[in-house]
């Protein structure tokens, strides 16, 4: 009951700050949702009524900015050189945003234990299954460069995250010690076979940024920072559904320590190169690095959006398990208020897999994610979703990758969804989800009800606000 409590209290805290967060600039109550990594914003934004704008916050550029964050110096790339420039301070362009995410999911098939996959099965965010999460209380703080000078420009981020969602994006050395135990956040609670709290507080970006006025200009991250794979957001007003897809859960990372470098070869093509220290790391305890680069395109018009990742390098403690990850993301705007957004996933990892020979071998997995957007009015928008994520050599979901015990691997998810946005601070976001997966095993039967059943129907719904 004091959760209740708690939730009722941070509501009216917040929602004053809320409304006089609101900014001219801002056309329409539909949330931008940001591109991944590289990709992202200073701050959240809203954009103007455009149809099923959710995934126009997927942009394939590299760096997106809003134009209510700050206004670029006159110095711009045409200029001829920066001699006569006068570039904005060090203290310009400062921001301090973020949101309030807040959800429930009823599940009448809920497990009845509450081991590391939570109670709605291999479901992670919203894992907790009839009962009320704070997901997120999200801040971001930090200086934004501006892209459009020719000038050298430094800037950079922080964000902090506090709330049930914290457990699921910790990076190893930095929230937890090299064995998986928290380092700052509770080691009691329903999470980790009892060895970590429900809420927490994490740090899933911590990065200097700067701009260089060459090539045409060229933008570098150091630091702790998203990864740029993927369609989906840890971030809640980046997405449109409240759950997500086992692609975004299992098959790529979440956070990226490293230098990640951008250039624009023209007005539609980016590319994207970088080293890091792993998946969702601080510190590697390999030793070693990893690569990760990408590509994106978009049409003149931005009908077409087109984004390709990889990252590449040793994960485990003897780096003798090399993992590749490519991800694919197509957008196309299919009418006036249709949109159609495909995410191809393909991973392997080698030295995981033992096989019904006993011999150790490579493991693999792909998924394809479908999404079809219809805006309804400036208001409503709905969305559906179909995925098929094929793990059958179960190293990734239940990570049990032993061919001698395990059948199946498929996991398919079919989710309907809406967003309601009145204004420009609030989003509701409703959604009926039903899974089915052929995963078995000794004693387990499927991948949910404790291994009790091969399907789960959920029906969950979350609101965010915007300050």
């Amino acid at each position: 009951m004091s959760r209740y409590f708690i939730f009722v209290a941070v509501l009216l805290a917040c929602a004053p700050h809320i409304a006089l967060g609101q900014q001219a600039t801002r056309t329409s109550g539909r949330v931008y949702p940001v591109s991944r990594g590289s990709a992202e914003t200073s701050s959240t934004t809203v954009v103007s009524p455009a149809p099923a704008s959710y995934v126009e916050a997927q942009s394939v550029a590299p760096e997106v900015y809003e134009v209510d964050a700050y206004q670029p110096s006159a110095c711009g790339p045409d200029c001829g050189g920066c001699g006569d420039c006068c570039p904005p301070g060090l203290f310009d362009r400062f921001f301090v945003n973020g949101w309030l995410d807040q959800g429930f999911t009823g599940n009448p098939n809920a497990s009845s234990s509450n081991g590391p996959v939570g109670q709605n099965g291999p479901l992670i965010f919203n894992d907790q299954a009839n009962e009320y999460m704070m997901n997120q209380l999200y801040v971001s703080m930090g200086r934004a460069i501006d892209p459009a000078s020719c000038c050298w420009d430094i800037g950079g981020k922080v964000d902090l995250l506090y709330g049930t969602d914290y457990y699921f994006i910790q990076a190893n050395g930095l929230e937890t010690y090299a064995d998986g135990s928290q380092k700052w956040n509770s080691n009691n609670g329903p999470r980790n076979a009892g060895t970590a709290g429900l809420y927490g507080l994490a740090m899933p970006q911590a990065y200097v940024e700067a701009f260089a006025p060459i090539f045409g200009g060229v933008r570098v991250k150091m630091g702790h920072f998203y990864t740029i794979l993927g369609y989906e957001s840890v971030k809640a007003p980046e997405n449109f559904f409240y759950s997500h897809t086992y692609i975004m859960q299992y098959g790529e990372p979440f956070t990226h320590t490293g230098v990640l470098a951008s250039w624009d070869s023209s007005c539609c093509s980016t590319w994207t190169a970088g080293v890091t220290r792993g998946w969702n790391t601080w510190e590697q305890e390999n030793g070693s690095t990893g690569f990760i680069g990408g590509y994106s395109w978009r049409s003149p018009d931005e009908a077409t959006k087109l984004r390709l990742g990889v990252v590449a390098g040793p994960e485990d403690q003897t780096a003798d398990n090399y993992r590749t990850v490519i991800d694919v993301v197509l957008q196309q705007r299919l009418a006036c208020r249709w949109t159609y957004v495909l995410d191809f996933n393909y991973g392997t990892e080698d030295n995981v897999r033992v096989t019904t020979n006993n011999t150790i071998d490579s493991a693999s997995w792909y998924g394809i994610a479908n999404y079809l957007y219809y805006e309804v009015d400036p208001c409503l928008d709905l969305g559906v979703r179909f995925e098929w994520f094929d793990d059958r050599d179960n190293a990734r979901v239940f990570a049990l990758p032993n061919d001698n015990i395990t059948k199946g691997g498929s996991y398919y998810d079919l989710t309907l969804g809406a967003n309601y946005h009145p204004n420009d601070w609030l989003v509701v976001r409703p959604e009926v989800r039903w899974d089915w997966s052929d995963l078995t095993a000794p004693g387990i039967n499927g991948a949910f009800e404790d291994g009790n059943s091969k399907s789960q129907f959920t029906l969950g719904f979350d609101v965010i606000m915007v300050f």
